[in-house]
């Protein structure tokens, strides 16, 4: 561990926190997090992280680094930035084999905000299990309906193990749902679920289902057997309005 805290004091914890202002999606608090790297601290950093995400040894790992929070890092500009992405996922792999690392971190925010409220999830993909998490964390009892007998969607499918091992994913699912979170598996929307009858059991639906189409390359081939074409996802999410 000893090079990554040397990787982590090079961090110069700016002011201003471009890397988690400008460029990370979420907001993570990045110089927070790396800080507590720093001091040896790996458990208060996933702590940190779990403010604004879920998914930290996932993100970690596949996220575009050099884009995002490494592209907008100070360091990088005369020199070589923090690997952000790297600390991310070390934080992570600190608590991997602790499931419940992720509920003590909120069992005492949700007990206090626990309400009477009920959310049904469609779709257990990275979307969904988000969704799920900051609802649970907020008191709300949350069911996930899955379409396949796994949550993960494209994390399990359209990743290779290579670069996100199916491992990282089962943990980061176990911690999650650890969250309170109850799931039914082989719930498909339009043909054993329906949006009508789920609107009279919850408080909201929320909507986060995978729309995979196939983009053809118009190349002489691509019908051959063992060409795979590639596939662009989209995402659909929806919320009904939810008050407390």
């Amino acid at each position: 561990m000893e090079k990554i805290i040397d990787e982590a004091s090079n961090c110069l914890n700016c002011k201003n926190k471009p890397c988690s202002t400008k460029g990370c999606p979420l907001g993570n608090n990045i110089p927070q997090f790396i800080e507590q790297i720093k001091q040896n601290n790996y458990k208060e950093a996933y702590k940190i992280l779990s403010e604004t995400t879920v998914l930290q040894g996932i993100c970690g790992r596949i996220c575009p680094h050099a884009k995002q929070c490494q592209g907008s890092c100070i360091r990088g500009i005369k020199g070589k930035p923090i690997s952000i992405g790297e600390l991310e996922t070390v934080a992570f792999d600190a608590v991997l084999e602790d499931d419940d690392s992720l509920l003590n971190c909120y069992q005492e925010e949700i007990r206090k905000n626990k309400t009477n409220k009920k959310v049904a999830v469609i779709g257990g993909g990275p979307t969904g299990l988000t969704a799920s998490a900051f609802l649970a964390r907020n008191g709300v009892q949350v069911t996930i309906y899955e379409k396949y007998d796994y949550l993960g969607g494209l994390l399990v499918h359209g990743i290779p193990e290579f670069r996100l091992p199916k491992e990282i994913v089962e943990k980061t699912v176990k911690k999650i749902l650890r969250l309170g979170i109850e799931v039914k598996y082989n719930q498909q929307l339009g043909k054993n679920i329906f949006i009508k009858d789920l609107e009279k059991q919850y408080d909201a639906i929320f909507l986060s289902i995978g729309a995979n189409k196939s983009s053809k390359m118009g190349v002489e081939g691509e019908e051959l057997e063992g060409v795979i074409r590639r596939q662009r996802t989209f995402r659909i999410q929806t919320t009904s309005r939810l008050q407390r």
